[in-house]
């Protein structure tokens, strides 16, 4: 297949190109990536900014495109307290309006297949409401998307976007994979010791041992990273006769501890993520979960 991945240079396509080998790879970003995979192509464009002349050649011929292109509101942790959350909304609202124009394009050259880097955060007011409260222990697909912050809401605009052009009300239906991506980045084990100071938040968040436990279960391996995106981009839907094909799916390593579920993933897209976080941090879960104050249970400050 024609894959066109936007974003290319950014952290999370950068996992999941090894996952898309085989295929003929066109990246577009505003910056070249650090490596071209063999045999793939690079365009330098800014997809909110770029003509429709150049987007429209970008697009042609296109099979699949895997949107991971975004414009930054500031800090990568979206916990952070710099900039505040309520400065953020122009810079999200820009990345609704470039997933717009992706979109569009994408209908207009034909493409079949959409895959969105989704977030987490797109419904993470459960787990900050009620999961680090232990009121609830999964947070299921199916649910209303809900945030607390401008970032978590411009990625489920993303989502709620694309069901207009997946149920076929512009003409013809497209194909939609949302990844909810959970934290694809090894954990900084240090952060989680005794004694170590607690990161500046503007939002609700756990310390000490439940933080530690909310990383386990929200880690996303290198390999099922690469794993997942090859799954979203190769599968066919299994979803039932004349289901809309507007999928959202948690992208998760295979953790014990973990509160997102993975039924969409597991059954629609037909992911099977081979690596777990109670085993590759294995030792630090030994030291830092095993005694003291809060470090029984799976998940929330409590035991």
């Amino acid at each position: 297949m024609k894959i066109l991945v936007t974003g290319a240079a950014g952290h999370v396509a950068t996992l999941a190109l090894p996952g898309l080998r085989g295929h003929e790879l066109r990246l577009a970003d505003r910056r070249q990536p650090a490596a071209l995979p063999a045999g793939a192509s690079f365009a330098a464009c800014s997809l909110l900014e770029a003509p429709a002349a150049q987007l429209a050649e970008l697009f042609h011929g296109v099979d699949v495109v895997v949107h991971s292109a975004y414009i930054p509101s500031g800090e990568r942790d979206v916990y952070s307290a710099r900039p505040p959350q309520l400065e953020r909304f122009d810079a999200e609202f820009d990345n609704i309006r470039m997933a717009q124009r992706v979109y569009r394009c994408a209908l207009d050259a034909g493409v079949r297949r959409v895959v969105v880097v989704s977030s987490n955060h797109a419904a993470d007011w459960y787990e900050h409401a009620l999961v680090h409260q232990r009121r609830r222990e999964t947070v299921h697909e199916s649910d209303l998307p809900l945030a607390d912050n401008f970032y978590g809401w411009s990625k489920a605009a993303y989502e709620l976007l694309a069901h207009p052009y997946a149920c076929g009300a512009f003409g013809r239906r497209m194909e939609f994979v949302m990844l909810r991506i959970g934290s694809p980045y090894p954990i900084e084990v240090a952060r989680y010791e005794p004694g170590a100071a607690a990161p500046a938040s503007s939002l609700a968040r756990p310390s000490g041992p439940a933080a530690f436990k909310r990383a386990l279960g929200a880690w996303l391996s290198d390999r099922d990273c690469a794993s997942l995106f090859r799954y979203a981009v190769e599968s066919p839907l299994a979803l039932p006769p004349g289901a809309v094909p507007w999928v959202i799916a948690y992208g998760i390593s295979d953790n014990t501890r973990a509160f997102w579920s993975l039924e969409a993933a597991r059954h629609v897209i037909g992911y099977a993520p081979e690596d777990d976080s109670e085993v590759t941090y294995a030792d630090a879960v030994h030291r830092l979960l095993r005694t003291g104050p809060g470090a029984a249970g799976r998940l929330g400050p409590r035991s």
